[in-house]
């Protein structure tokens, strides 16, 4: 018996997330920084694609079977939407840092 295979979300990151991204990366790198925020990104785009339920739903939207998550990975908080019948996820608000890591 073949064991099932797993199906994973497509993660869409909007183009204003994408730059925000790299420039909230520089910035990390300059201040020592980079590894912990680097490995906390593909921690968080892993848990995306995998399993988006990781963080908490905020509310239900108005499309039948998209609610709107925010999960934390230290030192980052990521806001998305999860579109369930769909199987992707929507990133298009700028991640934030947590206070105490300030950047």
């Amino acid at each position: 018996m073949s064991e099932p295979s797993l199906v994973l979300y497509r993660v869409i990151y909007s183009e204003r997330v994408r730059i925000e991204t790299k420039n909230f990366l520089l910035r990390a790198v300059a201040k020592g920084l980079g590894q912990p925020c680097l490995q906390a990104l593909k921690a968080i785009d892993h848990r995306l694609s995998v399993y988006p339920q990781f963080g908490e739903p905020l509310r239900d939207l108005k499309m039948r079977g998209e609610t709107l998550w925010i999960g934390t990975i230290e030192p980052l908080v990521v806001q998305y939407i999860i579109d369930e019948p769909n199987r992707l996820v929507f990133v298009v608000v700028p991640l934030k840092i947590l206070p105490g890591f300030e950047l």
